[in-house]
């Protein structure tokens, strides 16, 4: 997560962890994004980072795959997904 977050400053945006995004219509009614790319003079969220597992063919792992799903849903942008187990 450190180099998300560090990739995210250095196009300079404001690096926040754990973003809480609510997702009423979710399995869940709140969703946390690994790293949020923060636009400071608008403070809208320019970008979102989910960092997990992945299965052997590549794709995130079921936990990881139905919060993307819920953040989309709400937000009606998908978070980019980082593997740490490559």
């Amino acid at each position: 997560m450190d180099e998300v977050t560090a990739d995210v400053e250095a196009r300079g945006l404001k690096a926040e962890r754990e973003h809480m995004v609510k997702t009423p219509e979710g399995a869940k009614s709140k969703r946390f994004v690994d790293v949020a790319g923060i636009n400071e003079s608008t403070d809208k969220v320019e970008e979102m980072h989910q960092v997990g597992r992945q299965t052997k063919d590549g794709q995130p792992v079921a936990r990881e795959k139905k919060a993307m799903d819920d953040i989309e849903k709400t937000t009606g942008k998908r978070p980019k997904f980082h593997p740490y187990n490559n």
